[in-house]
């Protein structure tokens, strides 16, 4: 029974060390020696000494604070003060993760640094309203598609929009959509699937944003996956940053400010030249969509097409349709 009483103590010190100390907050051997009052665990000033002493030299970061009584914090743990603060608001600010779910996790990291710490964090915790979603099935659905990638299976699902009343409603009737899943994309707050659909032959990937997926389950049928030269950071470029649509070469001028725009968008890689003391061209692959051109309408002639001609046309026709 002693034996098991001492597992209990070391157990209890160092849950308490995690919880409840920090550099601000160090607890002394006497409080520690408080704790065991009432046991008959040897919770004296030396067990506990003792107990510390294994916990450091198992690699916990415990610091002693020398003096007539000792005092005691944990001084480190996996994830640091700001790099927990750093995942609490991403998920406060998060557009895919219900308000409920994300209080949930927002108390989970909370639990990552002492109580005192956490206090801290969510006091200073500061988020503007955030549009968030209202589908509860969002983590289901991500570990049925998880699950589907690892097995190399299928999954089918039903897929919903919105009226013009704002009333949900599933599309085709409610027909179920079939995937055979191969990647999970975080883009622009929102989280996607993407993989092949037979109704959707091509492009050979499609998207289809999670929030928005119910009623997912892993089929029997096995995937169908891409080719091994089919490259997923290329898919992303083309379907997320410039909406989806045919695959175009565009050739653009830009004013010289306006570097760090086309940098953000296409990436350092993308091929530029000067075109005179304020213009520089840039040359990339484009969705031939209303983004690309909505992008570009943005920069208020900042940044002009040049090329092709069709894609010039494309985007007169369009301000010409927005006057009128």
């Amino acid at each position: 029974m002693s034996a098991q009483k001492n597992k209990q103590r070391i157990l209890r010190i160092l849950k308490y060390l995690y919880k409840e100390t920090d550099e601000q907050h160090p607890v002394t051997n006497q409080e520690l020696v408080a704790m065991f009052a009432d046991e008959t665990a040897n919770g004296n000033r030396k067990t506990i000494k003792n107990d510390i002493d294994v916990l450091e030299n198992e690699g916990f970061d415990i610091i002693t604070l020398k003096n007539y009584r000792n005092s005691y914090y944990m001084a480190s743990r996996i994830f640091e003060v700001p790099e927990v603060k750093l995942l609490i608001d991403a998920v406060a600010a998060s557009r895919f993760i219900t308000k409920e779910k994300s209080n949930v996790l927002i108390g989970k990291l909370s639990n990552l640094v002492s109580r005192k710490q956490a206090e801290t964090l969510v006091r200073h915790m500061y988020s503007a309203d955030v549009l968030k979603p209202e589908n509860e099935q969002i983590f289901y659905v991500i570990d049925v598609i998880t699950d589907a990638i690892d097995a190399g299976r299928q999954i089918r699902f039903q897929y919903y929009d919105y009226l013009p009343t704002k009333e949900k409603v599933l599309k085709n009737d409610g027909e179920f959509y079939f995937l055979s899943p191969f990647a999970l994309i975080w883009d622009d707050n929102h989280y996607y699937v993407a993989g092949h659909s037979e109704k959707h032959p091509v492009p050979f990937a499609v998207n289809f944003r999670i929030d928005r997926i119910c009623n997912a389950e892993m089929t029997e049928e096995d995937a169908i996956l891409p080719d091994e030269d089919f490259n997923i950071d290329v898919y992303v470029h083309k379907q997320f940053r410039m909406n989806v649509g045919e695959s175009i070469d565009v050739v653009m001028a830009c004013l010289n400010e306006r570097m760090r725009n086309v940098i953000d968008c296409f990436g350092e890689d993308v091929e530029t030249w000067v075109l005179d003391e304020e213009h520089f061209c840039v040359r990339t692959q484009v969705a031939d969509s209303p983004t690309f051109y909505s992008w570009v309408f943005g920069f208020g002639g900042d940044i002009r097409i040049l090329e092709p001609r069709l894609a010039v046309k494309k985007y007169r026709k369009m301000l010409r349709k927005g006057l009128r």
